[in-house]
């Protein structure tokens, strides 16, 4: 071989290893004290139903009920007016434990006035979201905590909410946000204005943002049961000293798609509801059912595109990004047909390949379809829809994704010690 071939070959072979090293090496999360969510909804705009009326929220109080993943001895709170056409007055807010889950009675001995900038009273323009200041407030892990709010005058018609809280806040006339628990009071099931909650936690601490559709918002989970596959999840790993340091939190909206929600792009709804969550480090997918749903061709190559981008998107902030299997529809006259069960397969056969680029996958569909019949869903499983599944499915869907985090953990420990 001629010295100039020799020379020829070796700058080549020294560019392939620029560009191997170029943009492929993930950043990485340095491990530090410092904000960590433990407890997250995804924002919405109320439609009418949504809206409460009798008593509305001007003026008056709401008691709303939230389910800390870790614990800690300081906390702070987020609200967020982002679809609010005027400015949102909120005159008090409180944050106690509540006895139970479902009961709007408080330990009152815990009983916490949260403040803003030193004021017990906060003004949050339209399209904005202000979080509070740090609050010296002890809860431990897994424990409902009641956010009680005193509005002004100032609320927008249609508040900003999380449709779908599979649990009930509470409103009453005038100023409560002290009282150990309502009479005479309005029933709904959204949260309203309250985004996240977060708490100050050591280097080590991770949050698990589990994203994105009804299955992961629990609509099918027992009501005021807190039994939502991603709060399934959050209990297996408090239940192990060796993954109590994981915070896990959903950021699910019922009706979401891969390809957009409304006005909304996936890219800005992960720029806000992933990549916005304090101390994210992992996020875990499954979403696209519901643009299955609409598909009149085979949409599933435009399917794994989006989940591409997403993959790029987050290893290029150093954040590991798993799927979950789309879950079997089969029965569900409105989502099931041969086409949609073609592409659903396809979509998961993609996220279950070597190559998908994913740091892991949970089969959730196998771990909940009938071994005779991938397409459909155990009836032990089923919610009644078909679809989404009940707090069973969701507790078998959970221990899929522990074990797929475990995997994941042991590892990246194995790769240190290398």
């Amino acid at each position: 071989m001629s010295r100039k071939r020799i020379i020829s070959l070796a700058i080549c072979f020294a560019m392939a290893l620029g560009l191997c090293g170029c943009g492929s090496k993930r950043p990485v999360i340095e491990p530090v004290d410092g904000w960590y969510a433990t407890w997250a909804a995804a924002a919405a705009e109320a439609e009418y139903e949504q809206v409460p009326l009798n008593p509305s929220l001007r003026g008056n109080t709401c008691r709303q009920q939230i389910k800390a993943s870790v614990g800690g001895s300081q906390i702070r709170l987020t609200f967020s007016n982002e679809y609010g056409k005027s400015a949102l007055e909120l005159e008090s807010v409180h944050i106690a434990r509540l006895f139970g889950a479902g009961d709007p009675k408080i330990d009152v001995s815990t009983d916490t006035a949260v403040t803003f900038g030193g004021s017990e009273s906060v003004t949050v323009h339209a399209g904005q979201t202000v979080t509070s200041d740090a609050v010296n407030f002890s809860f431990e892990a897994l424990d409902v905590l009641a956010v009680t709010s005193k509005f002004g005058e100032n609320v927008p018609s249609y508040p900003t909410c999380h449709p779908d809280a599979g649990c009930t806040s509470w409103i009453v006339e005038g100023n409560s946000v002290s009282e150990e628990t309502f009479s005479e009071m309005e029933l709904m099931s959204s949260w309203y204005f309250l985004t996240m909650a977060e708490t100050w936690a050591k280097a080590g601490t991770e949050t698990v943002v589990c994203f994105r559709d009804s299955v992961t918002d629990g609509a099918g989970s027992t009501y005021n049961g807190f039994d939502s596959w991603p709060e399934s999840l959050s209990a297996i790993m408090q239940a192990d000293p060796a993954t109590s340091n994981i915070s896990v939190v959903g950021s699910a909206l019922s009706g979401s798609s891969l390809f957009g929600d409304g006005a909304e792009s996936v890219k800005e709804r992960f720029e806000r509801d992933v990549f916005g969550i304090p101390g994210v480090h992992r996020v875990i997918l499954i979403v696209g059912a519901n643009d299955i749903l609409g598909a009149q061709y085979d949409i599933s190559e435009e399917m794994i595109a989006e989940y591409k981008k997403i993959i790029e998107e987050c290893h290029g902030r150093g954040i590991s990004v798993y799927a979950g299997t789309l879950t079997p529809f089969e029965g569900n006259t409105v989502y099931y047909s041969e086409l949609h069960e073609k592409i659903r397969r396809s979509v998961n056969e993609f996220i279950a390949s070597p190559d998908s680029g994913f740091d892991g996958y949970a089969d959730f569909s196998q771990v909940l379809c009938y071994a005779e019949n991938p397409s459909k869903m155990q009836s032990v499983y089923d919610s009644g829809d078909a679809l989404n599944p009940n707090a069973a499915g969701c507790s078998a869907m959970a221990k899929a994704a522990a074990e797929m985090l475990r995997d994941s953990f042991a590892k990246e420990a194995a790769a240190k010690e290398k």
